[in-house]
């Protein structure tokens, strides 16, 4: 029986894919091309599109910066990775179309936790301009930049609780990220097939025990 859930921000609540990274990737891109990247816009997006399967935006920015960049390039990195992991957030943003009854329906039921990653003031904003600040047990945000991942957390909040790991569901978009993770410690995962492609469940060994692609199907498909 499930007795906790974990759900992610980027991509399986908030739409990021086409409300705030099109304009973040364009000014990382455009930084590291003033500053001697030896690729187009174009170019740089079709690299990204392919690398992002297997790695993180952070790793991407570092990636293309090695490879096309000069030195001076390669200084400025951790500024392009900045610009962006801490976008200007919007003051009022939209949750994904049914996410907030299922919000609503699961927080009655369940200890339900935000487990997000990214920087600690980017997330917050977001999670403040979706109206979801308050709806959460707790709210974790794991820093990717420092390369931190979220099985520590599933794992933490499993042993805080006193839960057996399969107590725990985590849902969320990233095959790379929260998918993995909630495999690897033993929690059940629903892949919310939702935004760009990060990662394909044919590449994993154990696959995820849910598979949806709208909010609408949560409830059902996952018996809660």
């Amino acid at each position: 029986m499930i007795k906790a859930i974990a759900i992610d921000l980027d991509d399986t609540l908030l739409d990021t894919s086409s409300l705030l990274a099109p304009k973040a990737t364009l000014d990382a891109f455009n930084y590291l091309i003033k500053n001697g990247l030896s690729l187009s816009l174009e170019e740089c997006e079709a690299q990204r599109v392919e690398l992002i399967k297997s790695i993180s935006h952070r790793e991407v920015f570092e990636k293309l910066a090695l490879d096309y960049g000069n030195e001076n390039t390669k200084k400025i990195v951790a500024k392009t990775i900045d610009l962006f992991y801490d976008p200007k957030i919007p003051a009022r943003l939209p949750l994904i179309e049914g996410a907030r009854e299922n919000i609503d329906y699961l927080k009655k039921k369940y200890h339900l936790y935000l487990v997000t990653a990214g920087t600690e003031s980017s997330q917050l904003s977001k999670a403040k301009a979706l109206g979801i600040e308050n709806d959460f047990e707790n709210i974790f945000i794991v820093n990717s930049l420092l390369k931190n991942r979220k099985k520590d957390v599933f794992t933490n909040i499993i042993k805080s609780l006193g839960i057996a790991p399969a107590q725990l569901l985590c849902i969320g978009n990233s095959i790379i990220s929260e998918i993995t993770d909630a495999l690897a410690v033993d929690a059940l995962a629903c892949y919310f097939e939702h935004g760009e492609n990060r990662g394909k469940i044919s590449q994993l060994s154990r696959k995820p025990q849910y598979h949806i692609k709208h909010h609408s199907e949560l409830i059902t498909a996952c018996h809660l």
